[in-house]
């Protein structure tokens, strides 16, 4: 419903007045937030720095090499400046897309810069280079498109380059042969401290880069849940018994109890939300549960349907006792579409899948009336009080 139509409704049953009504559409309209126009400008910008490097690579050979570092330069005085400009005018869509074509310019730098001097970079380590030289612009951007875009290139670039050390390389190796997804789990359960850790340092004052870890953090988890569902048909050959020592492996599950528990310990003790600690808490249990399953199709199947139905469920508990309907209804209809997908898995026929989708659609509508009825009687009660 459309925040006018709202304001209409309340205005009618008491809730505010007609001056009262008109003050919050004016401060809507005035804080109304420019998605479209905002991604646009950093879609403009993004693409004048790739046809800038297309401009120069197209006469390439015929340029001096002193012309080609003279004008990069001047490229990035100039948006340094502009930045500057629109930073202190406070115009944010020009300083966050000026911010965006000064990365690129920096990524082209780095290339341009390692053609001339002959540079050989191994691996993603000039992708590296370039989050660590574009961090600072990250840090003071204002909206979240540029962060979203660092996050994963310094993500996998960081990861690519430690891989090289040979200790890195055995403890990955080492949790790849204790359970499969090992890697990935770790991987999230990490990323899941860094992100608590500054969104409770850095709440206010970064908070589009937290969006930003948000977002990327809620894509892992959800890839990787589908993945496991879904993907297990290949993996056959990883299930029973660890193909890592024994010790080895139990230490590296152990350890991995160990610091979901004190993420969750965490997580507790300065009120966040539970529900990531018992996604983590989830994912590692099923993967642990992985290792003892015998190697058949059909209890892989069953394996990925609980596993997604544990996760779904535990979303909607979390949604009913916060009361955020919209994740509800999320998390109802993605149970519904894996009903619909184990109907098809596990019988196939038209007739069988139909029965079933009838009867999770009865199910889904007994949830709806208890969940209706639940919401009533909570502002009953909470209209007694009063």
């Amino acid at each position: 419903m459309k925040l006018a139509k709202k304001l209409d409704i309340w205005r009618e049953q008491g809730l505010l007045n007609a001056q009262q009504q008109q003050d919050i559409l004016d401060f809507e309209k005035n804080n109304k937030k420019t998605v479209f126009t905002s991604s646009l400008l950093a879609l403009a910008f993004f693409c004048i720095g790739l046809g800038t490097i297309s401009l120069i690579s197209a006469n390439w050979n015929i340029i001096p090499n002193f012309f080609k570092l003279s004008m990069d330069i001047l490229f990035l005085i100039i948006n340094s400046v502009a930045v500057v400009y629109f930073y202190n005018q406070e115009k944010n869509n020009w300083f966050e897309g000026l911010l965006i074509l000064y990365a690129t310019l920096i990524l082209a730098s780095i290339g341009l810069i390692a053609q001339i001097y002959q540079v050989q970079s191994q691996g993603l380590s000039a992708f590296l280079l370039w989050s660590f030289l574009v961090f600072p612009l990250v840090i003071i951007s204002r909206k979240i498109i540029l962060p979203l875009i660092w996050l994963p290139i310094f993500t996998t670039s960081v990861i690519d380059v430690l891989a090289e050390f040979d200790i890195i390389y055995n403890i990955l190796l080492m949790l790849e042969e204790t359970f499969p997804y090992a890697i990935s789990i770790s991987g999230i359960i990490l990323f899941s401290y860094i992100y608590r850790f500054t969104s409770y340092y850095f709440r206010t004052r970064l908070a589009p880069q937290i969006k930003a870890m948000k977002f990327w953090l809620s894509f892992d988890i959800v890839s990787l849940v589908i993945i496991m569902d879904l993907g297990l048909g290949v993996l056959g050959e990883y299930g029973g018994i660890s193909h890592t020592e024994d010790y080895r492996s139990v230490i590296v599950i152990s350890i991995l109890i160990l610091v979901t528990m004190a993420f969750g310990y965490y997580s507790n003790k300065y009120n966040y939300s539970r529900l990531l600690t018992c996604v983590l808490a989830i994912l590692l249990g099923f993967s642990i549960i992985f290792m003892a399953l015998p190697e058949n199709e059909l209890v892989y199947k069953l394996w990925g349907f609980a596993l997604t139905m544990s996760i779904l469920i535990t979303v909607a508990i979390y949604a009913l006792i916060k009361n955020k309907e919209k994740l509800l209804n999320i998390a109802t209809a993605c149970m519904a579409v894996r009903l619909f997908i184990v109907y098809i898995q596990m019988f196939g026929s038209l007739l069988s899948t139909g029965i079933g989708l009838i009867s999770s659609g009865i199910l889904f509508l007994s949830l709806i009336y208890a969940w209706k009825k639940l919401h009533l009687n909570n502002l009953l009660i909470i209209r007694e009080k009063k």
